[in-house]
């Protein structure tokens, strides 16, 4: 049975990795940027695990379901939030790694609703009204011309006995 399975996966693949992930250069354990960095990283999969399991408007009326908050990472990090968004060196680099993640998540949250909301469900009630009114215009339009062409068509294929009968010609 491995043999078989050997021969579609790569040998490469199978290998775990026991490397860390890359981290900035600015990400030290010697102070809090490691801490403020690695609670970024986990506060993304909880906003992005959210996202993937709500899928209404509602559920994203506030901002801190799916944004990242700077108190948030202080609070996960265990420091205080003037100390690692302003008065340190690394601090306009956690920044803007807080901004590429919130920027993530809010492409991913709006990708999610457009989804959901696509088609007619993302419309207006005026919207849906004025689209309903013109359709049945449009019908109303279409069976007239309708039902004009069938009778042209029926008179035309009446015999000539039936139509000086009914006093047609």
């Amino acid at each position: 049975m491995s043999d078989y399975l050997d021969e579609f996966l790569d040998k490469d693949g199978l290998e775990e990795s026991t490397a860390e992930p890359v981290r900035p250069n600015w990400v030290s354990d010697s102070n809090s940027s490691g801490a403020a960095y690695e609670a970024i990283q986990s506060l993304y999969q909880q906003k992005l695990r959210y996202i993937r399991l709500h899928s209404k408007k509602t559920d994203f009326i506030k901002k801190y379901t799916y944004e990242i908050s700077k108190s948030e990472v202080a609070r996960v990090a265990g420091v205080k939030m003037q100390a690692i968004f302003h008065s340190v060196n690394y601090a306009e680099a956690l920044q803007k790694e807080l901004a590429e993640k919130n920027d993530k998540l809010l492409k991913t949250k709006d990708a999610k609703l457009a989804s959901r909301y696509a088609g007619e469900k993302g419309k207006t009630k005026d919207e849906l009204i004025q689209k309903v009114r013109e359709l049945k215009a449009r019908d109303k339009l279409i069976s007239k011309t309708t039902t004009d062409e069938v009778l042209e068509l029926t008179l035309q294929r009446l015999p000539l006995d039936v139509r000086r009968n009914l006093k047609l010609v």
